[in-house]
């Protein structure tokens, strides 16, 4: 004799289904997480290297003069000398910048170059910088020309500033100033 096997209709979690859920949202939980990790991790690393480099800069700074000689100094309310802000003495036509690509794309220097003929600079070479692996772009100036140094980066909007670092005056082919390339 033949039965008929009715099964009955139990109430079933369906447990594959929300362990598969769970872990997609513990996935993009995961993700969300290194995301920001990452993002603070490069916000503080970027800090101490802008630190880094403002030191290296102030070092510098006290190291050089202006064009005259001397540092300008001013004089606070309570009669104390203090060092001012180095001031540009020429004027962007005036002033002659060396081109160099310093992140190996083909065409960054002259691409650059034309950009800062707009500015009304003066171009005096272009080329390849020593290393082909800088990250950031940066202006070098040579000894009394801080200030044009400066005026430049802030055309550019770049932070990076130095006294010339591996670089000679031969290199500068008669410019005051020089502007590698980065990434």
């Amino acid at each position: 004799m033949d039965h008929a096997y009715t099964r009955e209709k139990t109430i079933e979690t369906p447990w594959r289904t929300a362990a598969v859920v769970a872990a997609g949202v513990a996935a993009v939980e995961l993700f969300i997480l290194i995301i920001m990790g990452v993002a603070f991790g490069a916000k503080l690393m970027s800090d101490h290297a802008q630190k880094a480099v403002i030191s290296a800069t102030t070092a510098a700074e006290s190291t050089t003069s202006t064009p005259t000689g001397s540092k300008t100094e001013t004089k606070t309310a309570q009669g104390t000398k203090t060092n001012a802000a180095p001031v540009a003495h020429l004027t962007r036509n005036k002033t002659s910048v060396v081109v160099l690509n310093g992140n190996g794309t083909p065409g960054a220097a002259a691409v650059s170059a034309d950009r800062l003929r707009r500015f009304h600079y003066i171009i005096a070479a272009t080329g390849n910088a020593p290393r082909s692996d800088f990250q950031r772009s940066l202006v070098m100036y040579r000894k009394g020309y801080e200030g044009e140094a400066i005026r430049l980066a802030h055309d550019l909007h770049l932070k990076r500033v130095t006294p010339l670092d591996g670089m000679s005056l031969r290199d500068l082919q008669g410019g005051h100033l020089a502007l590698i390339i980065g990434g």
